[in-house]
């Protein structure tokens, strides 16, 4: 992303985004009083999300590290990714996919989506599944990670999310991905 003259912010609030597997308005809407870096945890409330139950993020190191980094740009905002153009206080959703499309002089235009990095988590996870069930990690940790419900009635009526998806559950998952992600960079994926 260094050869884009984005924000800063712009860019900080799409690597939170990757690393967290999220929904782009959910990430560009990261309030620091839901973020509890002591824990490893962001709480999303209920009214912010798609489902309408609140979510629990479990969060990186390198997710971590990125909201210390924007945290002296923005400690004083209610936004992790605050913006002082934007009548919202914050970037604007859109953002990232406008970083996408000019990443490489527009080569990923109409071929990547903010959106779609979630289709890619729950991809490499699912080609990683037996790496992450020695982990702990099940399927079902990544559905909740991704924020994914229980159709099945019966099934969601019996299974509650705090005993398939703990939240150390969630922070393991994603310092797995993260560091994947670390290793596709550095070509050392085997």
């Amino acid at each position: 992303m260094s050869d884009t003259k984005i924000e800063l912010a712009t860019k900080r609030a799409m690597l939170f985004h990757i690393l967290t597997a999220n929904h782009p308005e959910n990430s560009v809407e990261a309030k620091w009083a839901d973020i509890n870096l002591e824990n490893k945890i962001w709480t999303i409330d209920a009214k912010e999300m798609k489902i309408k139950n609140t979510h629990i993020v479990g969060l990186s190191d390198k997710a971590i590290e990125i909201l210390k980094e924007q945290y002296f740009y923005s400690c004083n905002r209610e936004f992790v990714f605050a913006s002082i153009k934007s009548k919202s206080g914050h970037i604007h959703r859109d953002s990232l996919n406008r970083l996408i499309n000019r990443l490489k002089n527009g080569k990923y235009k109409d071929l990547a989506t903010a959106h779609g990095f979630r289709a890619t988590f729950k991809t490499m996870c699912s080609k990683y599944i037996l790496e992450l069930n020695k982990l702990g990690i099940s399927d079902k940790v990544v559905e909740f990670a991704l924020a994914h419900q229980e159709h099945n009635q019966t099934i969601k009526s019996y299974e509650r999310e705090s005993s398939v998806a703990t939240n150390e559950n969630k922070i393991i998952l994603m310092n797995w991905y993260g560091d994947f992600l670390c290793s596709l960079i550095r070509g050392d994926n085997g």
